[in-house]
């Protein structure tokens, strides 16, 4: 008699299309896993992305930085509305860096790039089911090898020596199949990096393109920037006082 659990496994790989059935549920879990996440992750944030970056090429003209600045309050609701979750923290972090210009413009200290983090959300999400379908492949064909020397002990009781030859030979037959959940857990784990490679490539073009959008609708205006112009006009002050006449004091009258 086994134990309860030993039992089960045994009761489960018993079937030789076991291990094959449960490596294709594992290849079927990936691809199901790709298609769940391109459709809840991927798709509505590159939707997300693409509509902010149809947003502002729409304030495309001879003066977009004018006409971000007219439409700001307009593109404030419209940019940090509901959203990707990243998308909107990194608007709100980007917004706040926003100051108004002397000619009616808006200027930012920092990129987009700096105040965004990167989306790629969608990526590691894939990328962690990836490593997780190896594990279960490997934990898999472990029940699997159990189960077979379960089996072969079983068969060796029953028929003694003379059984012995048949039972190994069982026992080499059947674990062979359980290698499969194996390969299986790392098919998929490899198709899921490659389309989380490509996933992360697409966000970061869509991305690329927000970004230099929002650049061209602000005028970059980094605090060493603004230091040196106060450092030129302050020169051009000095120059244009020491270039001035001097007006010399009138003379004290005579008491």
């Amino acid at each position: 008699m086994h134990d309860p659990v030993t039992s089960f496994v045994v009761s489960v790989f018993s079937a030789p299309s076991a291990a094959l059935i449960m490596a294709g549920a594992i290849l079927a879990l990936a691809i199901g896993l790709i298609f769940h996440s391109g459709h809840f992750e991927f798709g509505p944030l590159k939707d997300d992305l693409q509509r902010r970056a149809d947003l502002l090429a729409e304030l495309r003209g001879s003066d977009p930085q004018q006409a971000f600045a007219e439409a700001f309050p307009t593109l404030d609701k419209r940019l940090g509305g509901a959203a990707y979750p990243t998308l909107e923290l990194g608007w709100a972090t980007y917004r706040g860096q926003l100051a108004e210009t002397a000619d009616g413009r808006l200027a930012s200290s920092i990129h987009a790039a700096d105040a965004f983090e990167h989306a790629d959300g969608p990526a590691r999400t894939l990328e962690w089911w990836a490593n997780l379908l190896v594990a279960i492949g490997l934990v898999i064909t472990f029940m699997g090898i159990v189960a077979a020397l379960t089996e072969a002990v079983d068969a060796m009781q029953r028929q003694g020596g003379a059984g012995m030859q048949t039972a190994l030979m069982g026992l080499l037959a059947v674990a062979a199949t359980k290698f499969w959940t194996s390969i299986a857990g790392v098919l998929g784990s490899i198709v899921l990096r490659l389309v989380a490679r490509r996933r992360r490539k697409a966000i970061e073009a869509y991305e690329a393109h927000f970004f230099a959008l929002l650049d061209g609708c602000v005028r970059f205006a980094p605090p060493e920037k603004v230091m040196l112009e106060q450092l030129a006009v302050l020169a051009r002050i000095e120059a244009a006082l020491a270039s001035a006449p001097k007006v010399q004091p009138a003379a004290p009258g005579l008491a």
